[in-house]
């Protein structure tokens, strides 16, 4: 008869590094598990993974080994408690587990694959916090990557259950491993927080072989019959509602490998397949998202434009690198949306733009000489594998972006020449923007999104000497009259409250003498309905005894072609009277903008007299102000 067993190790408390960086929602755990089963399905030689999704009620009593885990958590407690070791964290962690333990069922969410199955070497190497792999092309990672799915369990307790080939015979596996904290037996040694189902208890303790089960609860078996091989991960204690974020973590993560037919998904409780049909349902719900969600890699908008840019087969690209690599490279221009690249491994979402370390490929994409485009970047290993190599060796543990502490220097020397010599030949496919009589030569840099900043270049031109300052136009209040409630009692003046807008833009300008023409592209990212947009320029420029940094007077200025007015006066009230007092012409209202939809203002703007032949800097400030209170 089987055993929960935990291994003879350090005390390790609840709060865990492993765990203490947990992820809310289904992000990490879907791009984990589902990677892991394209890597089991193409192992195995089919042509198509396989993953079928359950979610079911299975009484407590079922659960494996549920008696010897709450025994386990009991004395756990008791033992950290006594060494001082109980804090707030490992309280609160506690509590959700203990709070589960009252429920007569539980919620199991078990993922299938039709895969190679897991053997006792990889199982061991899983629960053992270091992942085994049958080679180097496999996406698994070691560390915290193959943690997640605990992240959505209350209990921290998952099961296992596989199928694999031993030569010519089918055989069957089963395990699971609650992560606790680490404790000492009574008179005994010192234990480690994870524990194994295993057969039964290793002889040798100090150097233990472990022997795992060959037979599957019934509420697992029922699934498991009807597999060849392959692999269950079933996490215990569901803590998450399953709702349409796990759709959409599922597409925006491996729309590549959905659309190639490389991947179809059942959702077995509720009857749905998820196949390349499903694609612009899912995430055309969610392009209008301005931010990544959760661990997402990108923003809603960004996916939805890399999608259509892969749907579409004229698009693709093949790109033959120097060393004899092969890429798939799709790209497409003149997208309603800032340009976005992405990196896709054998058929998931890897990492985006700025966190490739290449500055080749970012810098490509902040390259305002060219339309905005969108592309993708296939690195398969069949086709390029001295670039997956390097690629599959930089990821991070949750596969979201590439790390060069994870490279030798030599291999990342390598990998940046690669992403140089493929952003180089990219370019040779993407479309000149158009100038329209514009001065591209004094095109401003592109204002980053806060989560897209890092690695971002925002110094100044270098026609620019240090001694010119960036200018911060005052956010002037608008005033009003003071309205009187019924009572007689005058009412508060509303707050105003102003920030700056988050967005992406682009400006050029083209100097007239006595006026400048603005053109600029404007992406907002953060933003509400309750918000005003004003904006304004300023104009710093800088010679050897003169130094000017003052916000510009409008002369005109439209929004998508729509004109709007300039202010002469506004009313002012003064000793109760209402007198008309010279508006500012520095700071104009656009009114109301939406998330990211692409806006182009043109402006003219008053260029001051003694400014002549010399370095300017138009500097471009969209503010956000919001009454808060009072009337406004």
């Amino acid at each position: 008869m089987s055993e929960l067993y935990f291994r003879v190790g350090e005390t390790e408390g609840f709060t865990s590094k492993k765990l203490a960086d947990k992820r809310s929602g289904y992000a990490n755990p879907i791009r984990e598990l589902l990677q892991n089963s394209l890597d089991a399905s193409k192992d195995v030689g089919n042509e198509k993974c396989e993953i079928n999704i359950y979610i079911e009620s299975v009484k407590k009593a079922d659960i494996p080994h549920i008696k010897d885990y709450e025994d386990t958590l009991n004395q756990v407690v008791s033992f950290q408690k006594n060494a001082g070791s109980f804090g707030h964290n490992a309280k609160q962690t506690v509590d959700f587990m203990q709070e589960a333990l009252k429920k007569d069922e539980l919620s199991v969410l078990m993922f299938i694959d039709n895969g190679v199955g897991m053997s006792p070497e990889i199982l061991n190497g899983l629960i053992g916090d270091r992942s085994v792999k049958s080679d180097e092309s496999s996406g698994g990672s070691f560390g915290v990557g193959h943690l997640s799915p605990y992240f959505l369990s209350s209990l921290r307790y998952v099961l296992y259950a596989s199928k694999y080939r031993d030569g010519f015979e089918v055989k069957s596996l089963f395990s699971g491993a609650p992560i606790l904290a680490g404790f000492k037996d009574e008179g005994g040694p010192q234990r480690g927080s994870i524990g194994r189902i295993l057969e039964k208890k290793p002889e040798n303790e100090l150097d233990p072989r472990f022997e795992f089960p060959t037979e599957y609860p019934e509420f697992i078996s029922n699934k498991m019959n009807g597999v060849n091989t392959g692999s269950m991960v079933a996490i215990v204690g569901l803590n998450t509602l399953w709702n349409n974020d796990a759709y959409y973590a599922i597409v925006s993560n491996f729309f590549y490998a959905i659309n190639k037919k490389l991947l179809t998904i059942e959702i077995d409780h509720i009857g749905l397949t998820i196949d390349e049909k499903d694609i612009d349902r899912i995430l055309g719900k969610k392009q209008d998202s301005k931010r990544a969600m959760g661990d997402s890699i990108l923003s809603g908008s960004d996916i939805y434009q890399l999608w259509l840019t892969v749907k579409n087969k004229e698009f693709r690209q093949e790109i033959i690198l120097s060393n004899g690599d092969k890429v798939c490279v799709y790209i497409r221009n003149n997208i309603d949306t800032g340009s976005v690249v992405a990196l896709i491994r054998n058929g998931m979402l890897i990492a985006r733009h700025d966190k490739m370390l290449s500055n080749h490929i970012n810098n490509l994409r902040m390259n305002e000489d060219f339309e905005p485009f969108s592309i993708v970047i296939n690195i398969d290993d069949s086709e390029c594998p001295k670039l997956f190599r390097l690629v599959k060796g930089a990821e991070n543990p949750y596969h979201n972006r590439l790390e060069k502490d994870r490279l030798i220097p030599k291999d990342e020397k390598k990998l940046k020449d690669l992403f140089k010599e493929l952003s180089e030949e990219i370019q040779k496919f993407t479309q000149e923007r158009s100038r329209e009589g514009f001065d591209l030569s004094m095109s401003l840099l592109e204002i980053p999104d806060k989560a897209e900043a890092q690695g971002v270049n925002t110094s100044r031109p270098k026609s620019q000497t240090p001694k010119a300052k960036v200018n911060k136009p005052k956010q002037k209040q608008p005033t009003g009259k003071v309205k009187k409630t019924e009572k007689g009692k005058k009412r508060q003046k509303p707050i105003v409250v102003s920030r700056t807008l988050e967005s992406k833009n682009s400006v050029r300008f083209k100097d007239n003498g006595d006026t400048l023409d603005i053109l600029m592209d404007v992406l907002p990212q953060k933003i509400d309905g309750k918000d005003d947009v004003y904006f304004s320029i300023s104009l710093a420029t800088d010679t050897d005894s003169n130094f000017s940094d003052s916000a510009l007077e409008f002369v005109a200025i439209s929004i998508d072609g729509d004109d709007i007015s300039i202010p002469k006066f506004v009313d002012v009230e003064k000793d109760g009277c209402v007198v008309q007092e010279p508006a500012d012409q520095t700071q104009i209202k656009l009114g109301n903008l939406l998330e990211l939809q692409n806006y182009r203002v043109m402006a003219t703007v008053k260029k001051p007299k003694k400014v002549e032949n010399i370095g300017v800097a138009l500097k471009p400030f969209l503010g956000l102000k919001q009454s808060k209170g009072g009337e406004s």
